[in-house]
């Protein structure tokens, strides 16, 4: 769903002047083709990286900055966050990125043409710890298969969360799509932060207040 939230000035004006820039109008309905929101500056096709609920994007901005030869789409329902985004955007002159404010599910399902990207990557998603609503968990074996349509062969999903009981939810959905997807950490296991995973803000405060933050990446087969 998407969520309004209270914008500071700085924010107004990034929709005002940046999103016209960075921003992605898509509906559903509509076929989006990743390599083409990046053809005016890119000299050659680029891998393209799905990021799905950046939070406040600066750990997306910082991967960005890391791989400019890389494209990178961000996705997020939260309006301040994607204005503070658009504002780091601007400050540190990517221009390697570009963001959505839309459905998750929606997009993968039906807006990507099959095996259009090379990595998608959902960080700390709402873990929704309570039983009765584990049905809004975001990661649920309908959209793991989406998942593995928009990735190319041999592409990557990277999951990442602090909560043990979600971490393994997700280990049991992804094990169980095995003829999609390919445990790179080994059947069951749980992978290692790779480098270019930089450490968020609310991943930092999780470690202070001592939860256990896991990582499993797969790759499609």
């Amino acid at each position: 769903m998407l969520r309004e939230g209270r914008l500071t000035a700085g924010q107004e004006r990034a929709f005002r002047e940046l999103w016209p820039r960075f921003g992605v109008d898509w509906a559903p309905g509509e076929t989006l083709d990743p390599q083409a929101l990046f053809a005016a500056d890119q000299a050659s096709p680029a891998p393209i990286t799905l990021e799905i609920g950046f939070g406040n994007g600066e750990s997306l901005a910082s991967m960005a900055a890391a791989a400019p030869e890389h494209g990178f789409i961000g996705l997020e329902v939260h309006r301040p966050g994607v204005g503070h985004l658009l504002l780091l955007l601007e400050q540190q002159g990517l221009s390697n990125v570009r963001v959505l404010r839309t459905d998750a599910t929606a997009l993968l399902g039906t807006g990507l043409r099959p095996g259009s990207l090379d990595r998608v990557q959902l960080f700390f998603p709402d873990p929704w710890p309570k039983k009765r609503h584990h049905k809004r968990r975001i990661v649920q074996p309908s959209f793991v298969a989406a998942v593995a349509q928009a990735l190319r062969p041999g592409g990557i999903f990277h999951l990442a969360t602090d909560s043990t009981p979600y971490a393994e939810w997700m280990l049991t959905i992804l094990e169980d799509a095995n003829a999609l997807f390919e445990n790179c950490a080994g059947p069951g296991q749980f992978s290692a932060r790779p480098p270019q995973r930089p450490l968020t803000k609310f991943e930092r405060r999780g470690q202070r207040l001592g939860h256990q933050v896991h990582d499993l990446i797969y790759r499609r087969r």
